[in-house]
């Protein structure tokens, strides 16, 4: 029997012995209803299948959270935890999820926690409820509370800033907000009634974007201008621009977005990998991953760490969980010095 299989077996076993506190099955509950409500109003088919993976991976999540928790108070999961490689881990526990837990445990309501990358350095946004004021006076302690939990996770690349969510969003904001939001869901109604292919419609931006399958240059220039004349018929004349994508690549690219996160959450957040970028290429006989890390060919421990690197995404990638997740879809993946030269 494979070393997946033995784990999985071990975990199966010791997940039966569980038991997840009500609020979790109420949240999971709350979750079905909101992507019920979410799907009927889609009305792209690509759409609904893309929600309806975001709603399996938002319940693995769910469960795999109290699969982990539980293995601090559980020695034996402690040690089929032991077995899972390190970007495994990540990949079961998000980094966002350990925060927001940790927070909520402490008496605190976050309300949002965004996670970036600015000058090769993670950086984290932690968003609370409560007046200015507060956030102020608590922000040490929350800072303080934060930094443990990072450090015991062997995070030490990253920047965390905390403010609070006040809701004081002016009203014209959220006027514009919303004629934005109702615009792009009418051009997008409005083009498909016509028999237009459209996948999505983003008019948040001064210029409204159009995404279309690939198709030939003749009907791109025929949804150019049927969008023009939509838009001003609906008295909003705007400037348009139709982008072409892949429906292929689409749908790699959602399956590969968790496993993406989870590799990006594992690199950026170690000084140790410097990586200094990651990018990514879906296609559908080969998914490529490029880490571009901030190194020399000429430093003495390049060796060492574009091994380690190598073993971490490798061993990540090919285990059975992933490999399920992804279809068991070919991969390259590609390392690169400072200067864009690959490795080796």
């Amino acid at each position: 029997m494979k070393i997946d299989e033995l784990l999985k077996k071990e975990i199966d076993e010791q997940m039966e012995k569980i038991q997840a506190p009500s609020s979790m099955y109420e949240f999971a509950k709350n979750i079905k209803e909101e992507s019920e409500k979410r799907a009927d109003y889609e009305k792209s088919t690509r759409k609904k299948r893309g929600w309806r993976k975001s709603q399996f991976v938002i319940a693995a999540v769910i469960s795999l959270g109290v699969l982990i928790g539980s293995a601090f108070l559980n020695p034996a999961m402690a040690e089929v935890m032991s077995k899972i490689p390190y970007l495994g881990q990540v990949f079961h526990k998000p980094i966002q999820v350990v925060i927001s837990e940790t927070l909520e445990k402490e008496g605190y309501k976050p309300n949002g926690i965004g996670m970036g990358i600015w000058g090769q350095k993670a950086l984290f946004n932690i968003r609370l409820k409560g007046t200015e004021e507060y956030v102020k006076q608590e922000e040490d302690k929350v800072l303080r509370i934060l930094t443990e939990t990072l450090e015991k996770r062997g995070y030490d690349n990253y920047e965390l800033r905390v403010s609070s969510d006040t809701n004081e969003v002016s009203p014209k904001l959220n006027e514009i907000e919303k004629q934005r939001e109702e615009l792009g869901e009418k051009l997008m109604s409005d083009l498909q009634e016509a028999g237009y292919p459209i996948m999505n419609v983003n008019a948040y931006s001064p210029v409204v974007s159009v995404y279309i399958p690939i198709t030939d240059e003749a009907k791109k220039v025929e949804i150019y201008k049927a969008a023009i004349e939509l838009l001003k018929a609906n008295e909003t004349p705007k400037q348009v621009q139709v982008i072409t994508r892949d429906l292929s690549e689409e749908e790699i690219e959602s399956r590969w977005m968790p496993v993406m996160s989870s590799i990006e959450e594992g690199l950026f957040l170690k000084k140790e990998y410097k990586v200094a970028d990651i990018r990514y290429s879906y296609k559908p006989e080969k998914v490529s991953i490029t880490i571009m890390t901030n190194m020399k060919s000429s430093d003495p421990e390049i060796k060492e760490i574009v091994t380690k690197i190598r073993k971490e995404i490798t061993e990540f990638l090919d285990s059975e969980e992933v490999k399920r997740m992804t279809e068991n879809q070919k991969y390259e993946l590609i390392i690169q010095d400072k200067n864009g030269n690959d490795f080796p």
